[in-house]
């Protein structure tokens, strides 16, 4: 049974909120036919701004990622300017630790 966390959404607007939903449940149907096992994802997600009143718009996205499970524990995080890209980049480095350390392509 598959359970997926996702915290520190609150300081996000609507449009971030939608965007994380819709990419964490594209990105959660790979990794569930990688794993074949039950598993527990905890996604950490943070926004940084220079600017304390926010009158810059532009935000630095950290994405953390942390399976765990009936498997070993797997580790990944990501950092970009792009909200989209930063999580794109993120489920590929942790589908790239799924994948090296339990050589599924091999199978």
């Amino acid at each position: 049974m598959e359970s997926i966390q996702i915290k520190g959404m609150e300081s996000f607007d609507d449009v971030e909120k939608k965007i994380v939903n819709e990419l964490v449940s594209k990105h959660i149907a790979k990794i569930k036919r990688m794993l074949n096992n039950d598993f527990f994802l905890r996604i950490t997600v943070r926004a940084h701004s220079k600017d304390s009143e926010n009158k810059i718009k532009r935000k630095r996205y950290v994405i953390d990622f942390e399976l765990t499970g009936e498997i070993p524990k797997i580790c990944a995080s990501s950092e970009e300017w792009d909200l989209n890209k930063s999580i794109h980049s993120g489920f590929q480095k942790l589908e790239h630790e799924i994948e090296h350390k339990f050589h599924i392509s091999e199978k």
